[in-house]
């Protein structure tokens, strides 16, 4: 049985980089790219993942699976998704919007990631990816060798 205490360890639990980012091109004109990271004190095992849409770069989802060691399969943590598209009765969607897993979810089977909150942490996908590694809370080191966040200083001098 799952708990939500639990599913916030595993959210918050420190974590390192085992395998890092690779990157993918994926179908229906999405950019992929997975990474593989355990907890530092080795009892948890976790997939990290980045799609983003080639067509609209607002639509992207950043992400944290879980891999239990007694079950099959893996549970779908935490998604950072950006705006794609507002649909009747989804509404959220119209925004930048987080999905959480929720124990009840899990232990009767649903879609893990049920519970979603409307965002403004993040409006790109590099704010969100900065939002997620302090979130997962990733080792500061696999955060600047991976994940360094944007510079924001201009290159007068850059030559096109």
């Amino acid at each position: 049985m799952y708990t939500d205490e639990l599913i916030t360890e595993l959210i918050s639990c420190q974590k390192m980089i085992v395998d890092p980012p690779k990157e993918l091109k994926g179908r229906n004109s999405f950019l992929k790219r997975h990474f593989s990271l355990i907890s530092v004190d080795g009892n948890y095992s976790f997939n990290g993942f980045i799609t983003q849409s080639l067509i609209f770069s607002e639509n992207f989802s950043i992400g944290l699976a879980f891999n239990p060691k007694e079950e099959k399969g893996k549970i779908i943590l935490l998604r950072c998704n950006g705006p794609h598209g507002a649909i009747k009765d989804v509404s959220h969607h119209a925004v930048c919007h987080i999905h959480k897993a929720a124990a009840d979810r899990i232990n009767t089977g649903l879609k893990p990631e049920g519970l979603i909150e409307l965002t403004q942490e993040y409006s790109t996908i590099e704010d969100a990816l900065q939002f997620y590694v302090k979130l997962i809370n990733l080792l500061p080191d696999d955060k600047r060798k991976y994940f360094p966040p944007p510079s924001t200083q201009i290159d007068m001098f850059k030559s096109e």
